[in-house]
């Protein structure tokens, strides 16, 4: 990295810092101007300070100027931020520093190698940051969701519920299941009250998987309960000459824990 060139474009930077601000204002519309121009003030504020240190990439100053873009990036939104035709931030910022490089003679291979790679590493950082926190959200809306899918609660000692809402098919039973049969390994109940009221549809498709989640309750020792038949259901079930097996089954969640209070009695 050359000393030289990082004191020279400093000279320029702060002795010409309206020439730079004025240049880069070209590319916004009237009413966008007075904005921008706070943005590239401060962007050279943030500039001068990296090239005291030459442009160091892992040093203090270089991490301020990533704090001031990822502020930025999300005060003018990541499409006007990141995206062609508008990224002026992450694509052009560069250009008025480049123009005044020219006049000053320091227009060299060198020179805007150097400059360049100072900007692509800071934008390559903030991709990367961006896309560390969208996959970080993914994965935590993925885990609210299987959370809020198919919730478990204990209705006392020895008796739990899982309600299942929306559509079921084989993918997401086989987590159901999971689910449930870690709940059972660690708390051992008796009773599984398995509540169906929220399911959007019944067909034969759905009776087999909650058959599968039956069979595995008992498979751990535990008795299931099926609740929420409404006479929707039961109708859809007669209408497809859908049989439920050995399946105990209950109207509400209310008849199914008095059944339960009878037989621990």
């Amino acid at each position: 990295m050359s000393r030289e060139f990082c004191s020279a474009l400093k000279d320029i930077v702060t002795n010409q810092s309206e020439e730079l601000i004025h240049y880069w204002l070209e590319y916004f519309d009237d009413e966008q101007k007075d904005e921008a121009y706070r943005y590239y003030d401060d962007f050279l504020g943030f500039f001068e300070e990296c090239l005291d240190v030459e442009l160091d990439i892992k040093s203090d100053e270089v991490h301020a100027m990533l704090l001031f873009l990822t502020k930025l990036q999300e005060t003018i939104g990541i499409d006007n931020f990141f995206h062609f035709k508008d990224s002026m931030y992450s694509c052009y910022i560069k250009f008025p520093l480049l123009k005044a490089m020219d006049q000053a003679s320091l227009f060299s291979l060198e020179n805007v190698s150097v400059l360049t790679a100072f900007f692509e590493s800071l934008t390559a950082s903030l991709i990367l940051k961006e896309h560390h926190k969208n996959s970080a959200s993914k994965e935590q809306s993925s885990y609210e969701l299987e959370q809020r899918e198919a919730p478990l609660s204990e209705l006392w000692d020895g008796v739990f519920m899982v309600s299942i809402v929306g559509t079921l098919d084989s993918d997401r039973v086989l987590k159901i299941i999971d689910k449930v049969l870690d709940y059972l390994e660690v708390k051992e109940s008796s009773y599984v009250v398995i509540d169906i009221g929220a399911i959007f549809d019944i067909n034969s498709e759905v009776t087999n998987q909650i058959m599968k989640l039956n069979s595995a309750v008992r498979f751990m020792g535990a008795t299931p309960m099926l609740t929420g038949i409404t006479k929707n259901i039961a109708k859809s079930l007669t209408h497809l000459n859908i049989s439920l097996g050995e399946i105990k089954t209950f109207p509400s969640t209310k008849t199914a824990l008095k059944t339960i209070l009878d037989l621990k009695n």
